[in-house]
């Protein structure tokens, strides 16, 4: 049963590269200003992580977040961090 979570966790987190890196060429809201958005991806035999950050206005106020997934032969592993004004 490991194994199998052990890959239904790479190939969710690998599955931006094989569509292509459709998160790469998705742009960040434009609600009320100026916004920024970047993702990163990989993944190999022994796991894969991705990493996107966030940042830009919406409703008049500026928020940014982080998060970062990574899953390999030992589990998976999330983290995440976000602020608004």
């Amino acid at each position: 049963m490991r194994s199998f979570a052990k890959a239904a966790a790479v190939v969710a987190l690998s599955a931006p590269l094989v569509l292509g890196g459709a998160g790469l060429a998705s742009a960040a809201p434009h609600d009320d200003g100026p916004a920024y958005e970047k993702s990163v991806h990989s993944a190999s035999a022994n796991g894969g992580s991705c990493t996107k950050i966030v940042s830009g206005f919406k409703n008049g106020k500026a928020y940014f977040y982080k998060v970062t997934r990574t899953a390999g032969p030992h589990g998976a592993w999330s983290s995440g961090t976000g602020s608004h004004s």
